[in-house]
């Protein structure tokens, strides 16, 4: 069946941001008036659609009933490309037949029969085309309102940019231009995706990182770009829980997302090569996830206290928030995700590589080597770990961490049970090693960190013989994990 295809850039803005930005002189030199939209989402009981990657709705407004079929086929960090099939029905049912996209064909009538509502949309709609001076043509749909699943209900206020003539390029062009007249945040949640979430009542739960699935015939540089916006879409869904609640778990994992998406920028390090932005993204992305980290530090100690110390450790806390909220408010954090999602598409490395052949390496050859590599940089780190000083076990610690994620990225790439079995086995035994490693980095910073914070507090502090079994159990974990066969290899 040949697939319709959709291209779009979503942006997020403030609700009190909609009338001016609906006023931008780049949409015409009158708003349009707004009009009202309503949709109802459809799925089993068991969210059999939603597992697979597709999205039912139907959406009445302007006195049509249109049902639309989404797949989420393809997605790099803002930048929808999916599959989207559209008709008429006369009524408030879903109609599946052959007309209606693939759902007939991936799953039996049985199962297609349980289809009932699971949750609504209603938007004001302000939308338009737009020709651009390039030549190009892109229709825009301010959204403001809400989803709901139940009582539980979340604000929706987004701008779609859809590209009908043209090439990418001008969807991001027409972005930097609109944030430079209205802030504006790269959006990376579709509507169903906030609906389940609030069926689900996940909706402000810290978002972890989310399975990947990689084809082991995958050219090298697909797989970095489907990673890096797997890593891209779990920092903004958590910044944006993050600027609402300051909560301690949705910092944690934006922070993960940034050091995810910084050993993926390392792992695929050749595939850059030649390409300048790279290295400026690399540095900002660092700069980040040290704002972030440096606030992650406290959250850590903070339980670990006894009141006077607990209560002045927390307000640290807060006033360092305080600082990193205006910097995610800033333009150069806003920005920060747009671009990268625009180089991941139309970066040099993917238009004009250094070296062509290893960008289109198969990536199961460019994982294993990789893999390779950095188990090898371990070993030789490792060795002697319990007499070496703290800092060098630091550095150990931080690139164990670069290997369990770099083993989760490629997880899919070895899907046979021999495969699985060790790759189980291979990261239980490297998250026993951090674990160690953990714990010895806690006991070595704590007292720089309560001098630099100004905070007059101690941690519970190991004797000799507790330190000595420390040392001995990280070595012998580190032994263990050197011993233990590499499921990256056949």
């Amino acid at each position: 069946m040949d697939e319709p295809v959709e291209i779009e850039l979503k942006l997020d803005f403030d609700p009190a941001d909609r009338d001016r930005l609906a006023a931008c002189a780049l949409f015409g030199p009158e708003p349009a008036a707004p009009r009202r939209l309503a949709a109802t989402y459809f799925d089993t009981p068991g969210f059999h659609l939603d597992k697979a990657g597709y999205a039912l709705r139907i959406r009445t407004g302007g006195g049509e009933r249109i049902q639309t079929v989404k797949a989420a086929s393809g997605e790099t960090a803002g930048l929808f490309v999916r599959g989207e099939w559209e008709r008429p029905v006369p009524g408030d049912e879903p109609i599946l037949d052959e007309k209606s996209g693939p759902l007939v064909q991936l799953f039996d009538a049985a199962l297609l029969a349980r289809v009932e509502p699971v949750f609504t949309t209603a938007v004001d709609r302000i939308e338009g085309p737009l020709d651009r001076p390039d030549g190009s043509r892109i229709d825009y749909a301010i959204d403001l309102g809400e989803v709901r699943a139940g009582t539980r209900g979340s604000v929706v206020c987004e701008l779609e940019l859809e590209l009908k003539r043209g090439a990418p390029q001008a969807l991001f062009d027409l972005a930097r231009a609109l944030t430079e007249l209205v802030p504006l945040r790269l959006g990376v949640s579709t509507k169903s995706e906030r609906g389940y979430a609030l069926a689900d009542k996940a909706f402000t739960a810290a978002v972890k990182a989310e399975p990947l699935k990689l084809d082991r015939a995958m050219a090298a540089g697909d797989a970095f770009a489907a990673i890096a916006a797997s890593c891209l879409r779990q920092y903004r869904r958590n910044e944006d829980l993050l600027l609402l609640s300051g909560g301690v778990e949705q910092l944690h994992q934006a922070r993960v997302a940034l050091r995810r998406l910084r050993t993926a920028f390392w792992l695929f390090g050749p595939l850059l090569d030649g390409d300048d932005r790279a290295a400026a993204f690399a540095s900002e992305l660092r700069w980040l996830a040290a704002e972030l980290g440096g606030i992650r530090d406290i959250d850590v100690l903070v339980p670990r206290l006894e009141e006077p110390a607990r209560a002045a450790l927390f307000a640290i806390r807060e006033d360092r928030f305080g600082h990193l909220r205006t910097l995610l408010d800033s333009s150069r954090v806003r920005l920060l995700p747009i671009e990268l999602a625009e180089w991941l598409v139309l970066g040099r490395w993917q238009t004009d590589p250094a070296d062509p052949d290893l960008r289109d390496r198969h990536i199961r050859a460019f994982a294993g080597d990789r893999l390779e590599r950095l188990r090898k940089r371990i070993k030789r780190a490792g060795k002697g770990l319990a007499d070496t000083d703290d800092e060098h076990r630091h550095e150990v610690r931080k690139d164990a961490k670069k290997l369990r994620y770099a083993a989760e990225f490629f997880v899919s790439l070895y899907s046979g049970r021999k495969a699985r079995r060790r790759m189980e086995r291979f990261l239980d035994r490297l998250e026993a090693l951090q674990d160690k490693l953990g714990q010895l980095n806690d006991i070595a910073a704590a007292p720089g960190l309560f001098a630099t914070l100004g905070v007059e507090a101690t941690l519970p502090m190991p004797g000799k013989k507790e330190r000595k079994r420390l040392l001995d159990d990280a070595e012998d974990c580190f032994e263990t994990l050197i011993d233990t066969k590499r499921f990256w290899r056949d």
